[in-house]
């Protein structure tokens, strides 16, 4: 790989960003700019920054290791975030923006009429989000390094140029550089699987025909349901899929535009997950630290495509990066009262410390996927259930929902230490909708007991 030409695009490329993001958060008036883009995103724009805060690090580089060793079965995993995407699409994105909040944490406020929940909700979106982002730092540096590109020094540099036109720009300058870096990604991406498909000595069959041998590392039947079932619920509650939603100019274009980036999704993500089992196919092995997917490519691509697609997987964590940053920020500035209501230099300056946080965080953790599941895994059992019935019932129980999260996040911690056949993550998302079920019944129980 010609590591100079993947040093000069990736620069290139976020400078492209930098100027973007200048351009499009000029005139950054109030809060309502700054996190929801004054509520005008149309409908190219808001597909792509879907696009682009769902292919990331994890969903990119981890498809891929994981396709190296279980084939075709790894599909599950982004296809959860697809299913997610076309659930928001039908009817859920509408919903969550038809409560008019800035954060999902809010519809606990405004549905079951709890400051104290809202700011529960609040902690545990930031807590997963924020090791959603630490996994993307970890994975950028684990990426830079396998390709050789050993500086601590650009690390830093590079992330600077993310984190100043982040903080600086809000959710304009996110959806701008998103559209500019989800367009590069899908263009070299195309570029590159048509060459490889032209090119390789493996065939498609073969490719398409692998199943991986038996062995004590195959998925089980419960990480495969994990797998689906984390990436699709977390994406109904995720703040920063739910902070687009909010900032639609209309609910038309939510559905238009979820659908739309589902396919494309999709579609980008097979490439990986084809290129893992082909790696499979080729016999090749990697080194620690060493990337399956940059492996195959530079085996199976010239120095120059490499290079362009190295650049394509690194704006890829990017995009998911810079989303992250801005709804960790939208959390802590507006469900917080003394944070609330602040001005838009406080707001930037917020964004730039929690990045700083999650830039230096990142050297303390190395398991990326780790990370994701837990992270995934915390929000879902805890909020899924209160979230959903708040979707169909605006006026709730605040009891429901105390118990919904309290059993939700029993469950988290309890079914890490007693080992069980089923599925964890299924019995815990049982056990919070028996919480949520058992305070309606109690409430029920009270009002007919006035009655009588």
């Amino acid at each position: 790989m010609n590591i100079f030409f993947f040093i000069f695009v990736t620069i290139a490329l976020q400078l492209v960003c930098l100027f973007a993001a200048k351009f499009s958060s000029k005139n950054l008036d109030s809060q309502e700019d700054y996190f929801l883009a004054g509520k005008k995103i149309k409908f190219f724009p808001l597909a792509m920054t879907f696009v682009a805060t769902q292919i990331g690090g994890g969903l990119i580089l981890g498809s891929a290791e994981e396709a190296y060793r279980v084939g075709w079965i790894a599909l599950l995993y982004p296809l959860g975030c697809v299913i997610g995407l076309i659930l928001l699409g039908l009817g859920v994105g509408k919903r969550l923006a038809q409560f008019n909040v800035s954060t999902v944490a809010q519809i606990f406020e405004v549905a079951y009429h709890s400051v104290l929940l809202k700011k529960l909700a609040s902690l545990l979106s930031i807590t997963s989000l924020f090791l959603i982002l630490i996994s993307q730092v970890i994975a950028s540096n684990k990426f830079m390094i396998s390709l050789g590109v050993d500086s601590q020094l650009l690390f830093f540099a590079f992330w600077g140029l993310v984190i100043f036109y982040t903080s600086f720009g809000g959710l304009k300058a996110v959806v701008a550089t998103d559209v500019v870096q989800a367009f590069f990604f899908i263009l070299v991406f195309i570029i590159s699987i048509s060459y490889i498909l032209l090119t390789s000595d493996v065939s498609m069959s073969q490719v398409f025909a692998f199943k991986p041998v038996q062995t004590e590392q195959t998925l089980s039947n419960s990480q495969l349901y994990g797998w689906l079932l984390m990436p699709l619920l977390f994406m109904l509650i995720e703040q920063d899929m739910a902070q687009r939603c909010f900032s639609a100019l209309n609910g038309q274009i939510i559905s238009k535009a979820t659908l739309v980036a589902g396919v494309i999704i999709l579609f980008v993500v097979a490439f990986p997950i084809y290129l893992g089992i082909l790696a499979k196919e080729m016999g090749l092995s990697t080194l620690d630290n060493a990337s399956v997917l940059m492996t195959v490519i530079q085996v199976s691509a010239t120095p120059l495509l490499s290079a362009l697609m190295g650049a394509a997987i690194l704006v890829a964590i990017i995009s998911t990066a810079d989303s992250l940053l801005n709804a960790i920020s939208a959390n802590l500035s507006q469900d917080f009262a003394l944070m609330k209501n602040s001005s838009v230099a406080f707001s930037q300056k917020l964004t730039l410390v929690v990045a700083l946080l999650a830039l230096f965080s990142s050297f303390y953790f190395s398991n990326i996927l780790g990370l994701l599941l837990i992270s995934y895994e915390l929000s879902v059992s805890c909020l899924f259930v209160p979230i959903f019935f708040a979707l169909f019932k605006p006026k709730g129980n605040q009891l429901s929902a105390w118990l919904a999260i309290i059993l939700g996040g029993a469950g988290f911690f309890l079914f890490r230490f007693i080992p069980f056949h089923f599925s964890r993550e299924i019995l815990t998302l049982l056990l919070s909708l028996l919480g949520f079920l058992g305070g309606e019944l109690i409430d029920y129980l009270k009002i007919e007991k006035k009655i009588a």
